[in-house]
């Protein structure tokens, strides 16, 4: 099938790749002809297990190229999938600027066409693609047949190949006057062991921001727990590990960890998101509200704990928000460090801030300009040069494990914790 691919951040660029990994030939659009020209040349803008690899050899083979060209995109694909950025804008609403910005792209080459598929996979609030899709009617010729359906992505960044082809279950969101049967053939070749399910397209948009809603809720939860089971003298992994035993209950043991704060874009935006979703409709949601509150509460315990120490240097292990990524967003590492009334130094020895692009670039520039000052790739020259390390995400670093003796450490995540008896501090917070 021949697919086209609107926004060629992480989603988009992983989807490129697992669809041309089924032998799919793909075009993939972007605004941003730098992300354009990278994939040209057969490599992918992000960071992702799988799809640097898959990208090449869609690239090499043909089956995969990219185009700031919307209309040379639609021409050329018989289905389209939206997979741009939806920021929160100043009001805390999902902004679907962009969304807009690619139907005016591309109203003209599909009433060429006479017929097209169009597919949300951005996250969005619900009922807009009822409004996008009246928005393109209104646009295009009333014998022009355009079916628009809502299919929500559950990846993790690190493991977004695999979750493409082994989710939860897909769900497609399909209007009762349109045909969804594109989008449904177009996963039924990629061999994806899990159940379909076609429900509301409004049920399908809302799913993505409560599932995100429920992750980032379950993390705050387990933090706090932990964190007043830590006061209290009591274990709080094991208290956690014993409300994680209750499967029939309790759902399941993702996220249910005391660590350290979330980040990235999704749980962050959409937590802020359904909360003022909720608001705007007059609903009382005190607790979703909380979640963006709770989760820099948690950072300022961390940050309140680290400062109890007295230290003149904090050495921070981890500016990604999540490891085997090089996603900085919303990093809490990089948060924490803003937060401190210290001199930081930094050490990743995988992440250059100057290979960052599109909005992970805008996120660096907006909040950590000065970031690559402040890298120290040495292990050597890292730990001697701080007075407490701080592991803000759960990257194995070996190189430093090896070095921590005599150096009292903040490990919120767990990272070390076999190093708990040997260093001269271990600082859990919030287990």
């Amino acid at each position: 099938m021949k697919v086209s691919v609107f926004g060629l951040g992480y989603v988009g660029c992983v989807m490129t790749a697992c669809l041309a990994r089924h032998d799919h030939e793909v075009v993939g659009v972007d605004v941003n002809p730098e992300k354009v020209k990278t994939v040209n040349r057969g490599e992918s803008p992000v960071e992702e297990t799988g799809v640097g690899s898959a990208i090449e050899a869609g690239a090499d083979s043909g089956r995969v190229s990219a185009t700031t060209d919307a209309a040379e995109a639609v021409a050329e694909t018989e289905i389209s999938f939206l997979t741009v950025g939806t920021p929160l804008d100043d009001t805390g609403q999902l902004s679907t600027t962009n969304l807009y910005n690619v139907l005016d792209s591309v109203a003209d080459p599909i009433d060429e066409k006479g017929s097209h598929t169009i597919v949300v996979r951005s996250t969005v609030p619900p009922g807009t693609t009822r409004n996008l899709r009246d928005y393109l009617a209104e646009k295009t010729a009333a014998d022009t047949t355009v079916d628009f359906a809502v299919n929500p992505e559950f990846l993790r960044e690190g493991t977004a190949m695999s979750d493409f082809f082994d989710p939860p279950y897909v769900v497609v969101g399909s209007f009762e006057d349109d045909d969804a049967g594109t989008v449904l053939d177009l996963y039924r070749t990629l061999e994806v062991d899990a159940d379909v399910r076609v429900v509301a397209p409004e049920q399908a948009e809302a799913l993505k921001m409560v599932n995100n809603a429920f992750h980032a809720m379950k993390i705050c939860f387990a933090n706090e727990v932990g964190s007043i089971a830590s006061a209290a003298g009591v274990d709080g992994r094991g208290l956690m590990d014993l409300v994680q035993a209750d499967e029939k209950l309790n759902v399941s043991a993702q996220y249910l960890d005391p660590g350290f704060a979330f980040g990235g874009s999704c749980l962050p935006k959409d937590s802020r998101a359904i909360a003022t979703i909720a608001e705007d409709s007059g609903v009382s949601a005190p607790l979703l509200s909380s979640i963006p509150e709770s989760n820099e509460h948690h950072i300022d315990r961390v940050r309140e704990r680290i400062e109890s120490l007295d230290p003149t240097t904090v050495g921070v292990v981890g500016i990604a928000f999540k490891s085997d990524t090089a996603d900085t967003r919303n990093s809490p590492g990089l948060r924490l460090a803003r937060a401190l009334d210290t001199e930081v130094r930094f050490y990743a020895d995988d992440i250059d801030p100057s290979d960052a692009v599109g909005a992970n670039r805008e996120y660096l520039d907006r909040t950590t300009d000065d970031l690559a000052a402040q890298l120290e790739d040495d292990p050597d020259a890292f730990v001697d040069g701080v007075d407490v390390i701080v592991f803000t995400n759960d990257c194995e670093r070996p190189e430093l494990v090896a070095r921590l003796d005599d150096t009292p450490v903040c490990d919120p995540i767990g990272t070390v914790r076999e190093l708990e008896d040997e260093v001269p501090e271990y600082h859990s917070v919030s287990w």
